[in-house]
This record gives structure tokens, sequence and C-alpha cells, in this order.
């Protein structure tokens, strides 16, 4: 069985949906690599935030004001924007970091456009787009795209299909299930795997197994990151909790190529632990 050390994140993680709050979330998460993180100061600065334009963007109902406001006060007047020099830095996916620096991946600004947006009473939801998290403004009739890493760009059917094209190397159709809403739970977890891949790229593999295995809180029925999980404890050399971890797999696995896959996977991990032993 994995062993769980204590892990606030894990308490977290187990909260009901209604009571995961994105902000927490993603602070707690910062907190492992900031132990003397004020969570409630930074909750509380993006209160301030929030107070700033709450007025404004209530003066009126159309969503356009709205997103314009929100976008002049972010972009203009407190200048978030993307980090496009160093994309891939550790820093970029910690909510802390980017609050205090204004620089972020597309995921870490969504987060702060989002959860500024809500505390002034707007209706922002997260969009698992593939490759670049998008911002989406929730409308009776039709509902609107942003990208928090590009100044707030409202994003057209022809301006995402251009995205795709731009991360694939080629035409690639638009599909609804592209656009949905991202839970805070999906959110999260999305900020863990940017994070465990971060980690594994400076050789952190103890952080990038925590952050695959913290994962798994927020998505236990996940079996590719499952699978992840898996791979890291092997990585790591723990190969009877990789074998605990993959056999969980098999349980909720439906696709027949990756069972296969994971039942040779503890087959060679059961044949190291027999070299060992």
């Amino acid at each position: 069985m994995v062993h769980r050390p204590p892990d606030p994140v894990f308490d977290f993680a187990n909260l009901p949906d209604n009571e995961l709050e994105l902000a927490v979330g993603a602070l707690l998460i910062a907190q492992s690599d900031y132990p003397k993180l004020d969570i409630a100061a930074y909750l509380h600065r993006l209160d301030e935030m929030a107070d700033a334009i709450r007025q404004k963007v209530q003066e009126t109902a159309f969503p356009e004001h709205h997103i314009a406001e929100l976008n002049r006060y972010l972009f203009e007047e407190q200048g978030f924007q993307g980090n496009n020099k160093d994309y891939y830095a550790l820093s970029n996916n910690f909510l802390n970091v980017v609050l205090n620096r204004k620089m972020g991946l597309p995921i870490t600004l969504s987060v702060v456009y989002i959860e500024v947006g809500r505390r002034a009473g707007l209706p922002l939801v997260g969009v698992n787009f593939p490759s670049h998290f998008l911002v989406k403004y929730k409308r009776e009739h039709l509902d609107v795209f942003i990208d928090a890493f590009d100044t707030g760009k409202v994003m057209s059917e022809e301006a995402l299909e251009a995205k795709l094209q731009g991360t694939f190397g080629q035409s690639v159709g638009l599909l609804p299930s592209m656009l949905t809403e991202a839970t805070n739970r999906e959110i999260l977890a999305r900020i863990l795997r940017n994070l465990m891949h971060a980690y594994t790229r400076l050789g952190r593999d103890a952080a990038a197994l925590r952050a695959a295995q913290r994962i798994t809180w927020f998505l236990p029925h996940s079996a590719g990151d499952l699978r992840g999980f898996g791979y890291m404890l092997y990585r790591t050399g723990a190969y009877s909790d990789a074998i605990s971890v993959f056999e969980r797999c098999l349980e909720i696995e439906e696709n027949p190529v990756e069972v296969a896959a994971i039942e040779r996977n503890i087959r060679v991990l059961r044949q190291l632990l027999a070299r060992l032993n």
C-alpha cells in the first residue's frame, strides 16, 4: 500500500466538490515549496483586487463591459502578463509567486482572472482547452472564451482553431469537449501535472512523486493519472507501491490497449522485485 505522509492537500482534496475553493487549493499546493506562505494574506489580496472593480462591473449587465473592465484592471493597471520569456520556470506554477511577480502560465493567470472575477460577481469558469488553459464567461445564450495569458483576449471560433493548429502543427477540428467547463478539482489537478513535469525536468524526483500522488487525490478515478503516479513510483524505486497503483489502474481502465500495457508493467515490476529478493 502506498504510504501517505500527513499532507494538508490530502485533507483538502477529500472535501466535497462545493467546498473546494480554487485559490485555497492552489495556495496549499504552493505551500510545499513556500512553507511560510500565508494563505489568508493572499486570499485577502484577491478580495481587495475584486473590491477594486466590483462597482464598475456591476454598473451594467453587458458581459463585454465586464470583460473589458476586468482586462483593464488586471493587465493594464496591475500589469499581469504571460511569462513568454521563461515559460517553463517552476515559479510560474505557484499562485503566490504569480500574484507577486504578476507573470505566469495560462492556467495560473486564469486562476487569478477567475478568482478576482468571481469575487466581483462575474460568472467565470475554467476550460481545459488542449495545451492552453482558457477562461469562459458563462452567458445564457453564448459563452465567451478568454485567454488570460494574452491580456484577456476574447477568442473567436477561428482563433480557437488557430490555437489548436499552432499546438498540434496541423488542422485539428474544434470539438465541444475541448470547451467544457473544468471543475476546481480538475484545474488543481492540471496545475499539479504541470508541476510534476517541471520537477522532473529539474531532477526533483521526490517533489515530482508528491505532485503525482496529489493528482490522484483530486482525481482518484482517472486511470491516466494513476498510471502517471505508478511510473513515478517506478522511477524512484518503489516497485511494490508501483505494482499496487498499477493494479488500481486495472480496476478502472477500459481501453484494452492500455490494460495490456499496465499488465506488462506489473509483470516487469514483479520480475525486478524477484531479482532483488
